[in-house]
């Protein structure tokens, strides 16, 4: 250890010294301040003992530049001054320990050895302390980063929909819950709730590899359950074991006047009936993420759009909430709001309100979503929102295109066709009804035509899987003989579509296979498109069908 002896007496300084050398110490001797002062500048030591009376000064005069130094250092004052008014002043000043001459050197040592033992834990401890403060300021960095991301990520989930209200809040700085609410390409209109395991950070991140399927999903035109079954491939192969996210998936298809309702894992969704009765579905399937891909089971249940006034369904952080008494908010507490709701105010404030006052200055438990569809507001929305007249009325495009052997697989041609109709201002209805049945025509072509798969798989659930497992088997053999071949043609002047598809299969009975896929997991079928259009020509054998659709304008 190397100490620094500041004193005046050459005698006193001396046994110092020898003493310390003895107990293997390396000692240097200032007899004045100034000497202490150069001492320190150029050397640094592990101690010092200080006398108080000095050439130059008083001792307790040199002990703010002792602790101005970079390097701290433990101070024992070493003074034959008994004077409890010096004490104070010198613990004030920032001396470690005191000791009253004349001095037991035995005891000296051992107030050494103990003064730098603390000194030495109090660096260990403030030295710890800053590497957590450093830590902490990282991990906040590291948050706010992440918070921007998944902020950033889920803003662009749900856009703004008229007659669709919700309420989100968290329980901490992250959402584990997630709404997203889109528009397919076809019309059709998409409100998903997710509500991952937990909540904060963790739950949050479960969110978003499941957001980012289902948002391209939605803009590509794929059914409900065709999202469902991609969303619980991703999850479980990409959340842990201990991790699920609970989901209530609806589609609403305003040309088939009906919803598909998912619910795997969530609490009812409830429906509010025009004759002010309420209808719940429970959740009939597993939550997303815990069951292999080929044993998950979406039971997807297709309810009439007639009758409904508003749908309504959250997340379990609103019935589960407990007030400051421990009571919960209850189904039974929301079932009785829902029946006593009069629509003068809209049903999420209607809500929200019995719940505020029911949790008081409660801290929330768990994330609390809830989301109402105003379906009757919807529908008439949709049946009288006029279709966008299309800006150009001269001219025509065609199209002609033939796609063959691997592109068939790799080539969003129902994206293409959608592009082409966005490029020429085509909007509302007839835009929607072309993408739908584009999208049912060349999926028929490539899926039965050229990949000769059954429908009928469609129409089991457990046999859904195997259908999407069929078809990506057989995507990765097609050959140079495999074409599929188009001709789109769009006449602004009449507001029409003729568009003609012919693909490689043997064809096949379209008339019959209509029957197969009319309550089948697509959700479409031949029915819809002879629907939409106002023709619809299949020729023999079956691989070659023609249709017109003709604006409602």
């Amino acid at each position: 250890m190397r100490i620094l002896i500041i004193e005046d007496s050459s005698l006193f300084a001396e046994i110092l010294e020898t003493f310390l050398i003895s107990k293997q110490c390396e000692t240097k001797i200032s007899s004045s301040l100034q000497a202490a002062k150069d001492q320190l500048i150029i050397s640094s030591f592990e101690f010092i003992l200080l006398d108080n009376h000095l050439p130059d000064g008083n001792g307790i005069d040199i002990l703010p530049f002792i602790k101005s130094l970079s390097c701290k250092v433990p101070v024992m004052m070493v003074t034959a001054e008994d004077n409890q008014a010096l004490m104070s002043e010198a613990f004030e000043k920032g001396v470690d320990d005191f000791l009253v001459k004349p001095i037991s050197v035995d005891l000296l040592w051992q107030k050494i050895q103990r003064c730098r033992r603390l000194y030495d834990q109090s660096e260990v401890v403030n030295l710890q302390t800053q590497e957590l403060e450093n830590l902490l300021n990282q991990r906040k960095q590291e948050e706010n980063l992440a918070r921007y991301v998944y902020e950033y990520t889920t803003a662009s989930l749900s856009h703004n929909t008229q007659y669709v209200d919700t309420y989100i809040q968290s329980s901490s700085s992250f959402n584990g819950d997630a709404f997203i609410c889109n528009t397919a390409p076809n019309g059709n209109l998409f409100a998903i709730l997710a509500d991952a395991t937990g909540h904060g950070l963790a739950a949050a991140i479960s969110i978003l590899p499941l957001a980012s399927t289902i948002k391209a999903m939605i803009r590509k035109g794929f059914s409900l359950a065709h999202i469902i079954h991609e969303a619980n491939k991703k999850l479980n192969i990409e959340l842990p074991d201990n991790k699920f996210v609970a989901i209530i998936g609806i589609e609403i298809n305003f040309n088939k006047r009906e919803l598909q309702l998912f619910n795997g894992g969530m609490p009812d969704v409830i429906l509010l009936k025009t004759d002010h009765s309420l209808e719940r579905y429970s959740s009939r399937s597993m939550a997303l993420g815990i069951l292999e891909p080929e044993v998950f089971d979406p039971k997807i249940v297709v309810v009439s759009l007639e009758a409904i006034s508003n749908l309504f369904f959250f997340s379990d952080g609103l019935i589960e909430q407990q007030n400051i008494a421990g009571k919960p908010f209850s189904m039974h507490r929301l079932l009785e709001t829902l029946k006593r709701y009069d629509y003068k105010e809209s049903l999420v404030s209607c809500v929200v309100n019995e719940f505020t006052v029911f949790n008081g200055m409660a801290e929330l438990l768990d994330d609390l979503s809830i989301c109402d569809l105003q379906i009757k507001s919807l529908i008439d929305s949709h049946v009288y929102n006029k279709p966008k007249l299309i800006a150009a009325n001269k001219g025509k495009i065609t199209v002609t295109l033939e796609i063959e052997g691997g592109l068939i697989a790799s080539t969003d041609v129902v994206g293409y066709l959608d592009g082409i109709m966005r490029s020429a201002d085509m909007v509302g209805d007839l835009r929607q009804r072309a993408f739908t049945v584009f999208a049912e025509l060349i999926n028929n072509g490539i899926d039965h035509g050229i990949l000769n798969l059954d429908s009928k798989l469609k129409n089991d659930f457990s046999g859904f899987f195997e259908y999407l497992r069929l078809k990506k088997a057989r995507l990765t053999e097609l050959g140079p003989d495999d074409k599929l071949s188009m001709k789109f043609a769009f006449c602004p002047n009449t507001a029409q579509i003729d568009f003609e598809i012919i693909d490689s299969g043997q064809g096949f009975d379209m008339n019959k296979d209509n029957s197969v896929c009319i309550d089948g997991l697509s959700g479409r079928g031949m029915d819809l498109v002879k629907k939409l259009c106002k023709t619809v020509d299949i020729v023999a054998p079956g691989n070659k069908i023609i249709v017109n659709l003709k604006s409602n304008r």
